[in-house]
């Protein structure tokens, strides 16, 4: 099988997606393993750089509707039972931007090539539930809030001038067992850009649920109505909708390719493209690919069924029959029979969340 060639090595790097220093998108190359590594891994934080904490004196503290309200150290933490899984995060605003979007979102996006805003690690911690029923859940739980240590003004001018970054999850969630608070990422302590020393691990869920340098866990007796959980991360359903907002919570179905990678020149020959699918909490049963923009597909062959709440790999042959410019796509479906759209799934809306349609990937064959 031929390979692609990509010219001189270039040193793997996170990849700026604003001016901020807030955010930052793995190379494509780096979606090619199947564990993002740590320092290639997506960064998407709502202020530049990480709150400084104390590992000493840290302490996670855990109140409301509870019988017991708890203040947990780390050690004490890490001496619960432990868990471990594969899980692929996601930025709800992951992908290539399409033409028809806002121009002010595309001028943030533009460095972007690809789907970098995501990554598949393995992360070890404990079972949010097991501290839940430590403090013993009262009956008029609703949900559960998780408190950020980060805090300042929102990023989007007009908005609060002071805000911390909290979110809720409903009890079913909350009470699940493999919903992590989570001290280890690819067997390393986590970093100060990933949430260290504690971070909320949602699994399946998109990645602004997994809030980062966890403070406190609030039992509520009522809905949530912060910022980030009603004024962000929703998408417009239309006028004629019996609700206005979507707010996102599972990852949709979605796939990518990642070889060949952005750039990479492919030569003439049988070739192998491959790449990964997803589907939050759902299993991916078939992927397919095109290799003429949309107008035939051929069935790849899965090579790594998802392990825990990971992506699947895919692979796929291609007999490339001359040179000159192709575009690839690929699309997943899961086992509830829901498959990739081939257009914006969100028409009303112009932020891009949920983009889960099927882009292409333009490739030039010598």
């Amino acid at each position: 099988m031929a390979t692609s060639q990509t010219g001189p090595q270039e040193e793997l790097q996170l990849i700026p997606t604003n001016a901020g220093g807030r955010s930052f998108a793995g190379p494509p190359k780096a979606l090619q393993s199947q564990v993002t590594p740590t320092d290639l891994f997506y960064v998407r934080n709502h202020w530049k750089g990480a709150p400084e904490i104390d590992i000493e004196s840290y302490r996670l503290s855990v109140g409301g509707e509870v019988a017991q309200a708890l203040s947990l150290s780390m050690d004490e933490l890490k001496s619960m039972q432990h868990r471990r899984y594969q899980a692929t995060f996601e930025c709800c605003g992951n992908g290539p931007i399409p033409e028809y979007w806002a121009k002010q979102t595309r001028s943030v996006m533009e460095k972007v090539t690809g789907h970098g805003i995501m990554g598949n690690a393995e992360w070890v911690g404990v079972s949010l539930a097991d501290v839940l029923n430590m403090a013993e859940i009262g009956p008029n739980a609703v949900e559960v809030m998780f408190e950020g240590a980060d805090h300042g003004p929102d990023e989007v001018v007009g908005d609060p001038e002071e805000v911390t970054y909290e979110r809720s999850l409903p009890m079913e969630k909350a009470l699940h067992p493999d919903t992590m608070l989570a001290w280890e990422m690819n067997g390393e302590p986590l970093t100060p850009l990933h949430g260290y020393p504690l971070r909320l691990v949602v699994p399946g869920w998109y990645g602004m649920c997994s809030v980062k340098w966890l403070a406190a866990i609030h039992v509520l007796d009522e809905e949530f109505k912060g910022f980030y959980q009603i004024e962000r991360y929703r998408v417009m359903n239309g006028p004629d909708a019996d609700e206005f907002y979507t707010y996102l919570t599972g990852m949709r179905v979605k796939s990518i390719i990642t070889d060949p990678a952005p750039g990479d020149l492919v030569p003439v020959g049988d070739y192998v493209v491959s790449g990964a699918a997803w589907s939050g909490e759902s299993d991916i049963t078939r992927i397919e690919v095109s290799t003429d923009g949309g107008e035939t597909w051929t069935d790849a062959r899965i090579t790594a069924p998802r392990s825990g709440y990971s992506w699947t790999r895919w692979e796929c042959d291609w007999a490339i029959p001359a040179a000159g410019n192709y575009v690839l796509m690929s699309r997943a479906t899961n086992d509830k029979g829901e498959t990739q759209p081939m257009e914006f799934p969100n028409k009303w809306d112009g932020m891009g969340y949920g983009n889960n349609m099927v882009f292409r990937h333009d490739v030039e064959v010598v």
